[in-house]
């Protein structure tokens, strides 16, 4: 067992690989190839902070991380002087004050508030979502068909689509769904640290306002059974504005880039988007697919590692950054036979596109909806979609976590008599 791969620099000038790097953006899957097969356990030091990452792209050891208990994602599980790197990356985040919750927690308080939220993603609660979905959907569609013969699909589809029904989920007024996607768009799409600061301040005003009135009239919503249970000590106000953040504002972008992936893959594979349109029973598969080839999600939240563990045959030091890939693990041709093809009946399809384990996304289901009922209506209801500026002028997500297009212009056109 190793500390370091064999051959493999350990400073940062004489990096092999830098995952972080804007050009790989558009395309990371041949950098991910390479990293597979010559340091699939990866040691990369940031040149600006100096903290030490280890990037995962294999299958197998993706998996292995996202299972072991001694790969954590609380800082303060570590002791004060491993985990002082990481507190002044930590004082960076502009957002800090919204980050306690099921997404950034471990047992037993990541097991305690994902109970209190799980009824809500249920099956049952899904498939009684699902009429409500596939209306917004074609409302959306009906604005975008209205608008002429192009649209942003991010825009006008998938970015307002989780933010109108998670609202409805969590009974927030209708009227209030502007500011919403106003806050959305600011933290998502701004890039200036202050500007995301001030929308999260003002969300976070906002909820708890929100979480007053449900305490003093509660009704049938997700908001109103988690506001009885902090007024029954069973979740802190902090936690529970958290977790109304992840839930509207930073989980949605899951389905944002699920749904602008996709599209954006059956235009780039013409053959599976006509393979679709004769068989429409495949968009379950198709977005399965979608998930596995160019997911919306680019790797976990880097991990803490509690202890001393191994993976892939290298011992990771305690205190050091677990990063799993999950577009690596995604494409990786021991589990996936040929992985760079687009193959929408694909089957099985084993993908870690929600990740795996204890904190496998809490709203995969509603997710799935979603971009089952945005993509299948959109190819149903123009026969003629294409991309309206060339691909290599989109603009990519800036970092590696969230995998996506800012924009997405396309030209429609309808079928004849429709409106």
């Amino acid at each position: 067992m190793t500390v370091t791969e064999p051959g493999q620099p350990s400073g940062p000038a004489a990096q092999l690989f830098d995952p972080a790097a804007a050009r790989h953006r558009p395309d990371p899957h041949p950098l991910f190839h390479r990293m597979r097969e010559q340091a699939p356990v990866y040691r990369y030091v940031n040149p600006g902070s100096g903290r030490v990452l280890w990037y995962l792209t294999r299958y197998a050891d993706v998996q292995r991380a996202l299972l072991d208990p001694d790969v954590g994602r609380q800082l303060d599980r570590l002791p004060p002087e491993l985990a002082a790197p990481h507190r002044r990356a930590e004082m960076r985040d502009p957002l800090a004050m919204l980050r306690r919750n099921v997404f950034h927690l471990d047992p037993p308080d990541h097991t305690r508030i994902r109970r209190l939220m799980a009824p809500a993603f249920g099956a049952r609660t899904v498939a009684a979502l699902e009429r409500r979905v596939h209306r917004v959907a074609g409302e959306l569609l009906d604005g975008m068909a209205a608008a002429g013969g192009e649209a942003d699909l991010i825009r006008e589809l998938a970015l307002p689509l989780p933010v109108l029904v998670v609202a409805d989920l969590l009974g927030l007024p209708p009227e209030d769904r502007a500011r919403l996607r106003g806050w959305s768009d600011e933290i998502v799409g701004s890039g200036d640290a202050g500007r995301i600061r001030r929308a999260g301040l003002e969300f976070a005003a906002y909820a708890n306002e929100r979480i007053d009135e449900r305490r003093a009239h509660p009704g049938d919503d997700l908001l109103s059974r988690l506001a009885e249970a902090e007024r029954t000590g069973g979740i802190s106000r902090a936690e529970l504005v958290s977790s109304v953040f992840q839930l509207l504002l930073a989980g949605d972008e899951t389905t944002v880039n699920l749904i602008g992936n996709g599209v954006l893959e059956l235009l780039r594979h013409p053959r599976q988007l006509d393979r679709l349109r004769a068989r429409p029973e495949l968009i379950g598969s198709m977005v399965e697919e979608a998930l596995r080839f160019n997911g919306p999600v680019g790797h976990s939240r880097p991990l803490y590692v509690l202890a001393d563990v191994e993976i892939g045959g290298t011992v990771i030091p305690r205190g050091d950054v677990v990063v799993p890939v999950l577009l690596a693990a995604n494409r990786d041709p021991a589990v996936f036979p040929r992985p760079d093809d687009f193959d929408i009946a694909r089957s099985p399809n084993r993908h870690l596109g929600f990740g795996h384990g204890a904190h496998f996304c809490l709203g995969a289901a509603l997710a799935r909806l979603q971009a089952v009922a945005a993509i299948g209506a959109l190819v149903r209801r123009f026969p003629d979609i294409a991309l309206a500026v060339d691909p290599a002028g989109l603009e990519w997500t800036p970092d590696l976590f969230l995998h996506g297009v800012r924009r997405l212009p396309l030209r429609l056109r309808l079928e004849a008599g429709v409106a």
